[in-house]
């Protein structure tokens, strides 16, 4: 009997804390939304090809948005067994409503990866009945899986309970908000060339988006607008910035042109000659895209800017097409 109540009684207590750290995450999202025992399983079948790279990605219809920008926790066990957990905040793709969190345990050994999705406090009661059962008789089944998840679920709580919005993560870098987004008067290209402030953009309105399958420029309607104001104790967002040139080289038409400069927080995505990458990891020599004269053209980064300015809020977009174009280049929605 002793051997089986120690169990019974560490899922209980793992539920619990769960439920109590889903009610205070969830108390602070703008938009919760409403997790279903189906949209549970169908977000534990999406399959993530590279866990330190894919940190932000659609699919399914569900956003997956790594938690708090962090890496992995590693737990070195004394077997010699290294676990690892990845934790993803997990939106609706449609409306951006907050579900849940996932969490991702990964065997070092056997490299076997099992998912958990930890509803939010408004989910459906089905979709919490799935999740304690994963933990009986998943979590049970994996030496080592409960106490490394319970640890996890545990940190974060304790960070929730102290307020600690400024405090930093185990690799160093600030906690902050998920602000991917741009200043209000940074300008928006619309299909016909001209320009808006982002800040006065509204849900409906057309502007000029990228079709990655074709690699052109098209009309897209944008869906969603976001304003992000700093997080407290901070009073402002900090911008960063790239200076571009044309790639071609310095022609006559073009022998007086300055380098161009594109503002964004660190972490929001742009489209680079290798895919889709932050603001703040884009280096001197890589590639980015510009709208010129009606087509889109490779722009060399000449420069980096750490700090370009703050700003007291920021602004982003969401799309029809994923992708849209500020100041000239192509930025991908968050």
């Amino acid at each position: 009997m002793k051997r089986h109540i120690f169990p019974f009684l560490f899922v209980l207590a793992s539920a619990l804390l769960t439920n109590f750290f889903a009610q205070r995450v969830w108390a602070q999202a703008s938009a919760p939304g409403v997790l279903t025992a189906e949209d549970a399983k169908a977000i534990k079948a999406i399959k993530i090809a590279n866990l330190d790279k894919d940190t932000y990605f659609k699919a399914g219809g569900f956003i997956l948005d790594r938690y708090e920008e962090r890496p992995a926790y590693v737990f070195n066990y004394s077997d010699g067994i290294q676990r690892r957990i990845y934790l993803y905040r997990v939106f609706t793709a449609a409306d951006t409503k907050e579900l849940g969190l996932l969490a991702i345990y990964q065997n070092g050994k056997t490299n076997e990866m099992k998912s958990f999705v930890i509803p939010g406090a408004n989910a459906d009661r089905k979709a919490w009945d799935l999740y304690i059962d994963d933990l009986k008789y998943v979590g049970e089944k994996e030496q080592g899986l409960m106490s490394a998840l319970g640890f996890v679920i545990s940190r974060e709580m304790s960070v929730l309970l102290g307020g600690d919005a400024g405090a930093k993560t185990d690799d160093g870098k600030k906690k902050e908000e998920y602000n991917f987004c741009f200043a209000p008067d940074a300008p928006v290209t619309l299909p016909a060339g001209t320009t808006k402030p982002i800040a006065e953009v509204k849900a409906g309105d057309v502007v000029l988006g990228y079709d990655a399958t074709t690699h052109t420029l098209v009309p897209t309607r944008v869906t969603g607008i976001q304003a992000h104001a700093p997080v407290a104790p901070a009073t402002s967002i900090a911008l960063v910035g790239v200076w571009m040139t044309p790639s071609e080289g310095i022609t006559a038409s073009r022998a007086m042109t300055a380098p161009t400069l594109l503002e964004a927080t660190a972490n929001h995505p742009v489209l680079t000659a290798t895919g889709r990458k932050p603001l703040g990891e884009v280096q001197t020599g890589e590639t980015l895209y510009r709208y010129e004269a009606g087509q889109l053209m490779p722009y060399q980064v000449v420069r980096r800017n750490e700090a370009s300015r703050s700003i007291k809020t920021v602004y982003t977009l969401t799309t029809e097409r994923g992708a849209f174009v500020v100041d000239g280049a192509v930025v991908l929605d968050k």
